[in-house]
Formats: structure tokens, sequence, C-alpha cells
């Protein structure tokens, strides 16, 4: 177990020397309550680590390190999980609603997170743009999810709206969506791939 906290901790140092600033900046704009901003800021933090290595071949000297893609997989989503759960709970501290009710703003920015990043491993793995592709299936998530409603007793009712991770109209089905697509990321950069 050391050994894997050792290796995460070498990782997540190395990254944050070489993208700072990027990083402050996209993790500041994650304390602002709006869905878009933190869907962009999200969109564009995720796209900061393995997802840019990749697209600039620089994944390759990580595999030359004791890195593997499973466990380069595992770090970003932790690492990326804890910067939203902060940031959230930070955001959530200071309104006045009962404790239960601070969960699921924390809840919704995970399922949000593992969209994306599930998104951008995916597209990663087949080697096309992972942040240019994610973003456009974040635009049309957005597009139909948005349309119509979530009652579903209306004729205007929309059941993707139910699973959408942007507009999460159920919370547990959108969870069960977003886990599915990074579930998917994974396959597709660490088992597609194969594992170095």
């Amino acid at each position: 177990m050391n050994e894997v906290i050792n290796k995460m901790d070498i990782y997540i140092q190395k990254e944050l020397k070489e993208k700072t600033v990027r990083i402050l900046f996209l993790t500041f704009l994650l304390f602002i309550p709006v869905i878009l901003i933190k869907t962009v800021a999200l969109l564009f933090l995720s796209a900061t680590f393995i997802v840019y290595d990749i697209r600039h071949q620089n994944a390759e000297l990580l595999y030359f390190l004791p890195f593997s893609k499973k466990e380069l997989f595992l770090y970003n989503l932790i690492f990326l999980s804890l910067v939203v759960i902060v940031t959230s709970a930070i955001e959530e501290i200071f309104l006045g609603v009962p404790f239960i009710n601070k969960f699921e703003p924390i809840l919704r920015s995970l399922i949000l997170l593992l969209a994306i990043f599930g998104l951008q491993m995916t597209f990663s793995g087949f080697e096309m743009d992972g942040l240019g592709w994610s973003a456009f299936i974040v635009f049309l998530d957005a597009l139909f999810g948005y349309m119509g409603t979530t009652d579903i007793n209306s004729f205007a009712f929309n059941p993707y709206s139910l699973i959408s991770f942007t507009r999460q109209g159920n919370l547990p089905l959108s969870l069960i969506f977003s886990s599915l697509i990074c579930l998917l990321g994974f396959w597709s950069y660490v088992i597609k791939g194969g594992e170095n």
C-alpha cells in the first residue's frame, strides 16, 4: 500500500511541477457554483493530466518510469476526484442548507467528472483528440439532456434527461451512466491499448 501511495505521490508531484498555473486556475474555477463553468473547468482540468500527455506524445516517457497504464488512469481519477470533492465541499460550507443536502452538489460534480474523464480517456485510447471530442459529446449531452422535461407524466418527457450527466434528472441513473462511461474509458485506455 505504501508503494502505491509513494508512486502516486511521485506522479502528482511531477504533474504539479509541470502544470501548476493551469491546475490552480482551473481548480479556482471549480469554486464557482454555475454548472456551465464547472463543466468547462472539468473539461480542461481533466485534459491537463494524462490526456495532455497522450495528446502531446509524452505518455510514452511515463511508461519508462515505473507507471503502468492502469496506475496512471487510477492516479488521475483519484486526484481529480479529490479536487472535485474538496472544491465542492468548501463551496457548500458557506451555504446555509441542512447538512445532508450538502452532499448533493458534491455528487453532481463527481458525476460530471466521471463522465468527462471517461470520455477523454475513451477518445485518447482510440488515438483521437480527447479534449475536442469530449467537448463535442458534452455539448450533445447538454443539448439532448435539456430538451423536454424530467416529469414522466408530461407530454414533453425526455427519458435521456434522467441519465444525462449534465442535466442529471435522476442522480442514481446519472451516476450509473457516468460510471459506465468511465469504465469504457478504462477499457479503451488500459485493456484495449494493452497494459505497459
